[in-house]
């Protein structure tokens, strides 16, 4: 008896066999045509092709090998390609750009593109801005033109752009191919503001469920910010993880559930008030992580009442080091329904308060926070002094008392150190000192794997 036919795979039809190996990378689907004589051919079949031309040196006759394969593949109608390729590479000489209007052009539905190349010199086919069947489109390091006519996607539901290069930097190409999506959900940019210096970066969508952007590490040292605008009426998660982000306009944000932030704004360079409005518009969330060096510019406008209350909020997730920790009562009662709050803990030698005093106590621990989690993030400063800086873990436990002494409802403290922080303070026994507000909570002490570079 064969293998595939102990699995019981080769009593399967063959069209369902190859939608199966569609899952597969092309070289993958390929090792299948050893199992038996009717598996011979069957990943001729698959309605999907994966090349990676990266590390193949051009030759005629490699290149009239690629484009049989390419020739087989075309016959049917192709759902799916994945191709990768070095710009630089000669890549011309494997018809790269040919083979993507052409299968653009009989129907493919999922695109996925990728250039080794910093500085492309391929771009891509103005067919691909009128396709009528294309699902989702993924492009990374490629060119892109304006087409010179409105962009139609009707079908486009996923897109990703990672260091995408508009030809003469133009900041609507990008603009213009989203707006051409009407049914557009899911957005993905990794952005390289330093080559394409793109001064507003506008999203807008009626479609639009999820919305991602960060900055690309090439990008670092020579981007300039630029400001994103965000009008999307059905979105429900946004991402940030852009240190190159000035500003954030967000308008029609009433389905939003979920943000996650880390962006640097400059407030020194915004019109008086567009953080408060920024902070009305996604006051609705009910779930939001936000970063340390977010929190450090928001923290006065929750602080001095410059900002509507997250009146939905039930999840949050912060970033602290020590010296914000003084101002985290202030923070807490921007939250008046905060049920899971997760803390995380960074420690930077040179923000050391001399000692923590937490005075005010915020509405949600008094009426509405069952679980809290502390997790210490573990830094390379961190490791190197851990034994020597006993002051900052005595800092944490009082952060910890504060919570414990304060909470009517809390249910459950989880408290995530690594072993060394726990020796250090002797946390049980500090513990054990502690009076608890709520009877009915539980403590757990567990060790933390989190760790960041600083």
């Amino acid at each position: 008896m064969s293998v595939v036919a102990s699995n019981g795979i080769d009593s399967l039809p063959d069209s369902l066999i190859s939608q199966i190996l569609l899952w597969l990378p092309t070289k993958d689907s390929v090792k299948t045509s050893v199992l038996s004589s009717r598996w011979r051919n069957l990943w001729l079949d698959v309605p999907g092709l994966e090349l990676d031309l990266t590390f193949l040196t051009p030759s005629s006759s490699k290149s009239a090998a690629i484009n049989n394969l390419l020739d087989r593949f075309m016959e049917p109608r192709l759902q799916k390609l994945k191709i990768k390729y070095d710009d630089s590479n000669n890549v011309s000489r494997f018809g790269s750009s040919k083979l993507i209007a052409t299968v653009i052009n009989r129907g493919v539905e999922h695109l996925d593109v990728e250039s080794f190349s910093i500085l492309p010199r391929d771009f891509m086919p103005l067919d691909i801005y009128k396709s009528k069947t294309l699902v989702s489109l993924k492009l990374a390091y490629v060119g892109m033109s304006s087409p010179g006519y409105v962009v139609s996607l009707p079908c486009l539901k996923i897109m990703q752009l990672e260091n995408i290069k508009c030809r003469k930097r133009d900041p609507l190409i990008i603009e213009n191919l989203i707006s051409g999506c009407p049914v557009l959900e899911d957005l993905n940019l990794c952005w390289d503001g330093g080559y394409n210096q793109l001064p507003v970066l506008r999203v807008r969508s009626q479609s639009l469920k999820r919305f991602c952007v960060r900055s690309s590490p090439l990008s670092i040292s020579r981007s300039k910010e630029y400001a994103v605008e965000i009008d999307a009426p059905r979105l429900e998660y946004i991402n940030f993880r852009d240190k190159n982000t000035r500003i954030v306009v967000a308008k029609n944000m009433s389905s939003l559930f979920m943000i996650d932030i880390d962006a640097k704004f400059n407030v020194e360079k915004m019109k008086k008030g567009t953080i408060s409005d920024f902070l009305d518009r996604v006051s609705g969330v009910r779930h939001m992580i936000i970063s340390q060096p977010t929190l450090e510019v928001l923290l006065p406008y929750f602080k001095h009442g410059l900002a509507s209350k997250f009146r939905n909020l039930s999840r949050l997730e912060a970033t602290f080091c020590n010296v914000l920790l003084q101002r985290f009562p202030d923070f807490l009662e921007s939250f008046p329904k905060l049920k899971h709050l997760t803390l995380y803990l960074v420690y930077m030698k040179e923000l050391e308060p001399e000692n923590l005093e937490l005075t005010n106590v915020p509405t949600c621990l008094l009426s509405t926070l069952e679980c809290v989690e502390i997790k210490e993030v573990i830094t390379r400063n961190n490791q190197r002094t851990v034994l020597k800086q006993w002051h900052k873990k005595t800092i944490w436990m009082e952060a910890v008392r504060y919570i414990l002494e304060n909470s009517l409802l809390l249910k459950k403290l989880i408290l995530c150190f690594s072993p060394k922080t726990i020796k250090v303070s002797k946390m049980s026994k500090s513990l054990a000192t502690f009076t608890k507000r709520s009877p009915k909570c539980e403590v757990f002490i567990r060790w933390t794997s989190l760790s960041k570079s600083t």
